[in-house]
């Protein structure tokens, strides 16, 4: 599987990673250094894979686990529509939230109307 964009200018032959990290290592926050490891094992099959096998004619495709990390360009994708997707389903928790919607429901549809209170 080739490396994407990010993933090649971070952990190319000139190590860019590795002397950004050298030079403001006691400056980067944990949590980044973390994000960072796990974008770069990201989708190696060294890291461990799932194997999957076609009974009708035996092709085998082996598929790699992936960081789900918020840096990964890969990963961070799905884990935004897979937020998205949770949230589309939450009700607003009081009434004034959902004036406040309508407000600018409402609002929208005066000005697209041509109103003259623009």
């Amino acid at each position: 599987m080739e490396a994407n964009i990010l993933k090649r200018i971070f952990f190319d032959e000139h190590n860019h990673w590795e002397r950004f990290k050298d030079k403001y290592g006691a400056r980067i926050r944990p949590v980044v250094l973390k994000e960072i490891e796990k974008f770069r094992g990201c989708g190696d099959p060294k890291n461990g894979f799932t194997l999957f096998v076609c009974e009708g004619c035996h092709h085998v495709r082996k598929v790699p686990y992936r960081c789900k990390g918020r840096f990964c360009t890969t990963c961070s994708v799905g884990e935004s529509e897979e937020w998205s997707r949770l949230l589309s389903g939450v009700e607003p928790a009081s009434s004034s939230e959902v004036d406040i919607f309508e407000y600018f429901e409402y609002n929208s549809l005066i000005n697209d109307a041509g109103s003259p209170f623009k």
